[in-house]
């Protein structure tokens, strides 16, 4: 074998070994940098009866209730607070803003916008079992109603 043609060889070898090293950075990169991070909040959660409701009469953060909005009440979870509801009987779900304070029936857990029952199903029941879900942060808010494992 010739001087050129073991030079040739050397300089396709370097060529492939860096070919194969930009392609594992990118595969790094693509794999643990851009990827989605998904963090995972830890949650709690209340079952009970969910009612609605559709005044038109101010809120308890001061805003007026709009029943076409996904809005709720609750007696102890703070304004503004996010809360994933499920109806328990088909399974339907939805986060709704807690902007007014109630149920005021011992029974209750949650009273819901007409918007709301209505993406729930539950409009023409006028209640549903129900089990509200909040990031753990606001626990402390959140006393009985159990749910059954």
């Amino acid at each position: 074998m010739s001087l050129n043609n073991r030079g040739l060889i050397r300089k396709r070898s370097r060529v492939y070994a860096l070919v194969i090293l930009t392609a594992a950075i990118i595969l790094v990169f693509v794999t643990f940098i851009l990827r989605p991070h998904h963090t995972e909040i830890a949650t709690t959660s209340q079952c009970g009866e969910a009612s609605w409701y559709a005044l038109r009469s101010q809120t308890a953060n001061g805003e007026m209730m709009d029943p076409s909005k996904l809005t709720a009440a609750h007696l102890t979870l703070p304004m503004e607070t996010q809360v994933m509801v499920t109806n328990l009987s088909n399974g339907k779900t939805l986060t709704v803003r807690v902007n007014d304070r109630g149920p005021y029936a011992k029974s209750r857990l949650i009273d819901l916008s007409k918007a709301a029952a209505i993406e729930l199903d539950f409009m023409d029941n006028g209640v549903t079992p129900v089990r509200i879900t909040v990031a753990n942060e606001f626990k402390k808010y959140l006393t009985g109603h159990a749910c059954k494992k």
